[in-house]
């Protein structure tokens, strides 16, 4: 069960999940511009090994490098060209260019918002095989947007993309059956879909199943199990797992109690925008817990938790302000 707090033998933590169910799509896509893929060539078989632990290194340094760098504005025009181009790339039978044609209706990026059409755009790529348009189809299901809602259709297709090994799907998989959304809900079955996201790639399934295991939701309830998946989360870029490892390490969850690694983990997601990361490390410098206890800094965090739109941040910050007067 998610919860708002988490009550340790010093003071609440709170976990902020300001993104603590929602289904798995791919943002960014509809800002990307086409891009012609190399060649690939086969590596020979004696260096296949060396050649997966490469694979999976420069992976883990492209997550590591997406969560730090800040993407520069895409200016409208430009949105709008790139709108363009991948209409007449979908005209001319481009699956990925009519997915992102879907993903640019769907966020209304470069052209007005609609629904319908995005629906329409991922269904004729998915219809082809584009893994991605046809998870994005099954939330258009999920959701009622542009289609209408249907829970079995929407389950159906995000099945169809795990069972092609897409993580993304099996997250949502996951997802569905957690709440129990056109079907009897079933936490057991949810953890192993999460389970088959994470091993797939999807951080949101690491941090989901971490979640299972903090809570014995559907799992066997093991703390250390859950601090190893939402390390491996924070890892890959899940800013709830980095601040609910911070809140492990502050309690000695699962590992050994570290209040320093806590705060940095506290801030890492506070510097990422997470706004549940913002208020905890604003409660580590008002108690002095892994930093060097300093009030103002603390209402500064806490203020800026609250801009983010996060009530107990803003509650956190106004007790601040008023004992100080």
């Amino acid at each position: 069960m998610l919860r708002s707090g988490i009550e340790t033998r010093r003071r609440p933590w709170v976990l902020g999940l300001t993104v603590a169910v929602m289904l798995l799509g791919t943002r960014s896509s509809a800002h990307e511009a086409p891009k012609a893929e190399a060649p690939k060539t086969q590596p020979p078989k004696g260096d296949a090994a060396k050649a997966e632990a490469a694979k999976k290194e420069t992976a883990k340094k492209a997550a590591s490098k997406e969560v730090s760098k800040q993407a520069a504005p895409i200016s409208k025009e430009e949105l709008a060209r790139l709108a363009k181009v991948n209409e007449k790339n979908c005209t001319k039978g481009d699956l990925e260019g009519c997915y992102k044609l879907g993903m640019a209706y769907a966020q209304g990026q470069g052209v007005a918002k609609d629904a319908e059409r995005s629906a329409s755009f991922f269904k004729k790529a998915c219809d082809k095989g584009h893994l991605d348009a046809c998870n994005g189809l099954g939330i258009a299901y999920m959701q009622g947007a542009g289609v209408k809602q249907d829970s079995k259709q929407a389950l159906a297709h995000f099945e169809k993309t795990c069972n092609a090994k897409s993580a993304k799907g099996c997250f949502n998989v996951g997802i569905t059956y957690a709440m129990g959304n056109g079907v009897p809900k079933d936490l057991a079955r949810a953890a192993t879909f999460y389970e088959k996201a994470c091993t797939g790639g999807a951080a949101a399934g690491c941090f989901s199943l971490g979640l299972a295991y903090a809570d014995g939701n559907g799992v066997t309830k093991n703390p250390e199990r859950a601090a190893t998946l939402l390390t491996q989360a924070c890892d890959a870029g899940d800013m709830n797992g980095c601040n609910i490892l911070g809140h492990s390490y502050m309690s000695g969850l699962g590992v050994k109690e570290d209040m320093k690694r806590g705060a940095s983990l506290f801030e890492k997601a506070c510097d990422a925008g997470l706004a549940g990361g913002c208020l905890n490390l604003g409660l580590a410098y008002q108690h002095g817990d892994g930093v060097e206890a300093n009030q103002e800094r603390a209402n500064a965090l806490f203020k800026k938790g609250c801009d983010f739109g996060f009530g107990p941040a803003c509650d956190a910050h106004r007790e601040a302000t008023e004992e100080a007067h």
